[in-house]
């Protein structure tokens, strides 16, 4: 996700080096950010380092000094600040009724060139807040599409408990794959805030049944580096990651020969180990398999892929891996898997 602007946070507040210049006047208290408020609380995400605050369009240019206030809203003391970790374990110990102060306006140039300007505290607040909506859009992105996890489904609530043990797995390109009872399904995935709430909306294909139970605009409850909860007023799942080394996928993307053709060449026999998983045999070595173009050809074990440099027939495409026991042929497991051609930059 493209960040919305990148504001270099320059904060400079000179340390007075006499008498005569040192401020002697009270703080305005509009102009001074309280500890515990909303906007210090902000900061202090904007300066933490684990994964759910990284701030992505914000930076703190370092060092830099601080002024501090007591609770008459004279000056308590300077702090100078040199990094990440030193900022937030100065928010982190700052005591109630303190206060710190920061010079504006802050200005900063946009990728389009334009200027921007945050002139107080409420602007500088709302920046923040856009800077987190982004943010964790962006972490939440990232968490979900790991190359070596995929997402079990696990039903908590409302009718639909067939997709209990399902798997969901999600490209970097927001291209998604539902695999249910030996059946895959393919759809987008996209996540984005409405107001302070943060949404998951899903458009699953191939099949009407599952599209009215999983095509909804979803509210994320809450989501961590290992879950995510989502609801829609009438289900409720927890998805819960599972990773696998090198990798367990059933989502293929490749990039299109021409542009908005639609059109890719798979490799198939590259996407081996990460299929694979999916079959419930331990060992490659007890079967032997074949690629086919749709269900009814690999249940009869019929017309299989001859050119495993395959272009897809249509986008996405669903294509069907069959085992067989190496001794006696016979069928021991299928796994269908999705193939996707998508618009590279």
């Amino acid at each position: 996700m493209k960040n919305l602007w990148y504001i270099p946070f320059l904060l400079l507040l000179t340390v007075f080096n006499s008498c005569e210049n040192e401020p002697i006047s009270k703080a305005d208290p509009s102009k001074v950010i309280q500890v515990n408020s909303e906007l210090y609380n902000l900061i202090q995400k904007a300066a933490g380092s684990d994964f759910e605050n990284e701030i992505t369009c914000i930076d703190f240019n370092y060092s830099f000094t601080l002024v501090i206030y007591d609770e008459n809203m004279d000056i308590f003391g300077y702090q100078i600040i040199n990094s990440d970790i030193a900022f937030s374990d100065f928010l982190a110990t700052l005591e109630e009724g303190k206060s710190i102060s920061l010079s504006y306006p802050i200005t900063s140039v946009l990728e389009n060139g334009q200027p921007y300007v945050i002139n107080n505290n409420e602007e500088l607040k709302e920046a923040i807040d856009k800077c987190v909506y982004a943010d964790t859009v962006t972490t939440c992105n990232n968490i979900l599409t790991e190359t070596t996890c995929i997402w079990k489904v696990n039903h908590l609530d409302g009718p639909n408990s067939e997709y209990d043990g399902s798997y969901f797995e999600v490209s970097n390109y927001g291209n998604v794959a539902l695999y249910l009872q030996e059946n895959v399904f393919g759809g987008t995935w996209v996540t984005y805030f409405i107001e302070d709430e943060l949404h998951l909306n899903i458009f699953i294909t191939g099949d009407e049944n599952v599209s009215n139970d999983w095509n909804f605009d979803w509210k994320v409850v809450n989501f961590d580096e290992s879950q995510m909860e989502i609801e829609n007023g009438t289900d409720r799942f927890l998805l819960t990651k599972e990773c696998y080394e090198p990798c367990r996928k059933i989502l293929f993307e490749e990039c299109e020969t021409e542009p908005n053709s639609g059109s890719a060449v798979f490799d198939l026999e590259s996407y081996f180990e990460c299929f694979f998983p999916f079959s419930g045999i331990s060992d490659p070595s007890t079967v032997t398999w074949n690629y086919y173009d749709n269900y009814e050809d690999m249940l009869a074990g019929t017309n299989p892929i001859v050119n495993l440099m395959h272009e897809n027939t249509e986008n996405p495409q669903i294509i069907y891996v069959r085992f067989n026991d190496i001794n006696t042929g016979i069928q021991v497991s299928g796994v269908p898997i999705v193939l996707k051609a998508i618009n590279c930059p």
